[in-house]
């Protein structure tokens, strides 16, 4: 048995309701952010000099966290879409593509500040296990002939 086949044992749906949940939590923290509920120093590694930058950062992580919740939806089959084997394929190799780029990100959670390196990595690691089990899973027919 293989790594992936192990992976495939984990429900999809359930897989893409976790990540959805950790894309949820990560919108409430930079609302918080912005709101001025939570520190600005404590996301983002405390590199942020600014509460404007801090702002202008939680802003452009919930557009691109919103964009991931609507991959998710598709990609764990909640919202059904029938891809052509192209497509497939191509949603599939998009998704495979992304995983290091959440890897990099549960490395950047433990470079961070205490509040991310106790919290928030902790849901960077859910999402990314969650994102593994969506990206490897067949979205195409069988070829023909």
């Amino acid at each position: 048995m293989n790594i992936f086949d192990k992976v495939s044992v984990f429900d999809l749906k359930k897989a893409g309701l976790i990540n959805l949940a950790v894309g949820g939590i990560n919108v409430l923290i930079h609302i918080s952010v912005i709101a001025g509920l939570l520190p600005y120093m404590w996301v983002n590694g405390g590199r942020t000099e600014s509460y404007e930058m801090a702002c202008s950062i939680s802003t452009s992580s919930i557009v691109v966290t919103l964009i991931g919740m609507i991959i998710t939806l598709v990609g764990a089959k909640i919202i059904p879409v029938k891809f052509n084997r192209f497509w497939g394929i191509a949603f599939t190799v998009f998704l495979v593509a992304m995983l290091p780029l959440a890897f990099v990100g549960i490395v950047q959670q433990f470079l961070g500040t205490l509040f991310e390196k106790c919290f928030c990595s902790i849901l960077t690691i859910a999402g990314f296990l969650t994102s593994f089990r969506i990206a490897f899973e067949k979205r195409w027919p069988p070829k023909k002939g």
